[in-house]
């Protein structure tokens, strides 16, 4: 905790100012800035006590000073100014999901290309990386399925779930069924699996549907069997979490970033895809806006960015809207950011 309103205004300043120019801030530099009259030497003292506790660091004893994860920390929960998006800042984001949602009858068609643009507005306002993570379908309310015969040893099952998500598998079968019988075997899956959740359905749907056997002849229970048995491959979602970026060359021209290795493991990390989604797992349900910075980030490999997150729903599930760049980062443009755009997703799933 700070001592003083000296100490407050003077850590929010030189993180405000490297934060603005990158440099070590110096007291003679800070002297000038400040909206009161200290003189260097008393800024000096000051700054050296912030050292002490931990806000700002010294890398060379003759240059200024730089925050700690400690003063970004402060800095961000008590002495950030938020900054108001403009209009046409607005639009880029606005725009890069209205053009495409305008175009698609329901959710499934076109969520990949939805949130491609998006993360791509984000990186081109920010300046950073963007992300996105789609909605957590695998925890979704499963709505019902239907068969559909397509060739005469071919179905087509259409996994409907109560997000309006709906996902398609084409299946061989061996054994001959009309559609008199896939509707009967439809109808009866539906009458013990809706409202449920799909990871509920793949870990308990022979246990939900074995007293059922009497209700099918020969031919049905060999499509229900095969049902039952590929019950992992056609109950995961997981496979439909779609983890998009953009914005690899802002963090490649941030000079932050100097240590070549750091930024070569974080570009595999995102591209790796599954190891980022797990960092935004752990985020899933939080409230508001997340902001982490450094070490408060769980993968090492990050430890020397921040990252800003917000979720959006899509009916009982979220998705993650983010961006990740330097603990140098604007936040106060960035925080807002983060905001609107996972508020726009969120009302545009939701309405169609």
């Amino acid at each position: 905790m700070l001592a003083s309103e000296r100490e407050r205004l003077i850590l929010k300043y030189a993180v405000h100012q490297f934060i603005d120019t990158g440099n070590p801030v110096g007291s003679r530099f800070l002297s000038k800035k400040l909206p009161v009259e200290w003189s260097a030497a008393t800024i000096r003292n000051t700054m050296a006590d912030l050292e002490e506790q931990g806000y700002l660091n010294h890398p060379y004893k003759s240059a200024g000073r730089i925050p700690t994860d400690k003063g970004y920390r402060t800095y961000v929960d008590n002495m950030l100014e938020i900054e108001k998006l403009t209009e046409d800042e607005k639009s880029i984001i606005t725009l890069a999901i209205q053009e495409i949602a305008n175009d698609i009858s329901r959710i499934s068609e076109g969520m990949d290309e939805i949130l491609y643009h998006c993360s791509r507005a984000l990186a081109k306002i920010s300046n950073e990386l963007g992300i996105i993570l789609s909605p957590r379908f695998n925890l979704c309310v499963f709505d019902r399925l239907d068969l559909i015969r397509i060739a005469e040893d071919r179905v087509l099952i259409e996994l409907r779930l109560k997000t309006g998500f709906v996902k398609t598998v084409v299946m061989d079968i061996r054994s001959h069924v009309s559609w008199n019988d896939l509707l009967s075997i439809s109808q009866i899956l539906n009458e013990r699996l809706s409202g449920l959740s799909v990871a509920k359905i793949r870990s308990t749907i022979a246990e939900r549907i074995k007293d059922t056997e009497r209700r099918f002849d020969h031919n049905q229970r060999g499509l229900v069997q095969l049902l039952i048995q590929s019950a992992d491959r056609l109950f995961d979602f997981d496979k439909t979490n779609v983890f998009n970026y953009a914005g690899t060359n802002n963090i490649l021209s941030k000079p932050d970033f100097t240590n070549q290795g750091e930024v070569l493991s974080l570009i595999e990390l995102l591209e790796d895809k599954s190891g980022f989604i797990e960092v935004l797992n752990a985020r899933e349900h939080q409230e508001g806006t997340l902001v982490t910075i450094g070490t408060e980030n769980h993968a090492k490999i990050i430890n020397g960015c921040s990252v800003v997150t917000a979720n959006y729903k899509l009916g009982d599930v979220t998705g993650t809207v983010g961006v990740i760049g330097p603990k140098r980062m604007p936040y106060g443009k960035i925080i807002p950011l983060v905001q609107y755009t996972a508020k726009a997703l969120e009302k545009m799933f939701n309405e169609n």
